[in-house]
């Protein structure tokens, strides 16, 4: 069974020696691998101390662990929401820097011609590499509860694929057990290492805030990193959607608590079964479009699922009656232009 190992640093700077003893723990791992893929989660175009992508610290550290390890073929990749600006969102995360400072390629997952598999659409580029080093941010998630290690292989989906989830899964639980089950298809290949030394919290996954957490986490058994990290976070495992009912997984290191983070309003409704049925439809958060913010850049109207968004001359609006709650356009806005309405019954039970 692959251990899971969670760790609490002061800071970025204290990772080096973690990063490089976990990588000569399971050097083994490397000895016939010759092209590595870097997978961190490059959401939007927004500067790390916003907690919404993988710090670039926390790369450099795994690209230079790897550099001693061995003399592999490295790449980095993503696929971020709506069709941005990939150029943009790497200036702005400060993963460029890093990447041309060491020497490592970066890639944009579109480029590649997409696979299929067992229904899944994927990044031809996942067939070429021998390893993907998963590096997921630490956040909350308005549907899924948490992003974490298997919600993070969610970008290996490359553009616009990704909305048709939202569209055949509005339920957070059967959406997150799609994407438990496209992240199977490629577990083999998976080493993930966690990045929650600056966290993301309450509207995540991007319109939370940053807050300390120290916490970083290392396994090839991502599922169980998942699991441990929920629980660590004084959560139940339920309460990350991507997290099966029962998985057995093994935690190497000493337990080790953190700080309560804050949810999101999505996810802190407290009803009871039989009051659920009656009250679904009156408890809701619907996103709506602050004008005077936006700056029509059209990532929401893009990566709206049920084309609930429409453009007039006097900008962009949300259409109730069809809007899915599914939060793509929250997710995607980098001007702070959308904003979550909430019901007068989900004011009634959500704290």
């Amino acid at each position: 069974m692959n251990k899971v190992y969670i760790y609490k640093i002061d800071n970025y700077e204290s990772l080096d020696p973690l990063v490089s003893g976990y990588f000569e723990n399971i050097k083994s791992r490397f000895e016939k691998q010759k092209t590595i893929l870097l997978k961190p989660n490059l959401l939007q175009a927004s500067p790390p101390e916003r907690a919404i992508t993988t710090d670039p610290a926390f790369v450099r550290s795994v690209i230079s662990a790897l550099r001693k390890l061995g003399n592999f073929n490295i790449i980095l990749g993503d696929s971020p929401g709506a069709n941005m600006n990939y150029k943009k969102v790497l200036e702005k995360t400060g993963i460029d820097k890093v990447c041309e400072e060491l020497g490592v390629e970066i890639i944009r997952f579109e480029s590649f011609k997409p696979q299929q598999r067992n229904g899944f659409i994927y990044t031809g580029i996942v067939d070429e590499v021998d390893v993907i080093i998963n590096m997921p941010k630490l956040k909350t998630h308005s549907l899924t509860g948490l992003t974490l290690g298997v919600k993070n292989l969610f970008g290996l989906i490359p553009g616009s694929n990704k909305v048709s989830f939202h569209r055949n899964y509005p339920n957070n639980s059967d959406l997150g057990g799609k994407i438990l089950e496209f992240y199977s298809l490629f577990h083999e290949k998976v080493i993930t290492l966690l990045d929650g030394v600056i966290a993301h919290e309450g509207d995540g996954p991007s319109r939370g805030n940053s807050t300390y957490l120290g916490l970083v986490a290392f396994s090839e058994d991502t599922i169980g990193l998942d699991m441990a990290v929920t629980k660590a976070l004084g959560l139940d495992v339920s309460f990350c959607k991507t997290n099966p009912v029962k998985y057995s997984y093994e935690v190497a290191t000493e337990n080790i608590t953190f700080k309560n983070i804050k949810l999101p309003i999505s996810m802190r409704v407290k009803v009871p079964d039989y009051v659920k049925k009656w009250v679904s439809d009156r408890i809701y958060v619907k996103p709506f479009i602050v004008g005077k913010k936006c700056i029509k850049c059209g990532f929401c109207k893009n990566s709206c699922p049920a084309d609930a968004i429409e453009y007039s001359e006097s900008g962009y609006r949300v259409i109730d009656t069809k809007c899915i709650e599914c939060f793509c356009c929250h997710e995607v806005c980098e001007s702070d232009a959308i904003y979550l309405r909430r019901s007068i019954m989900h004011r009634m039970f959500v704290k």
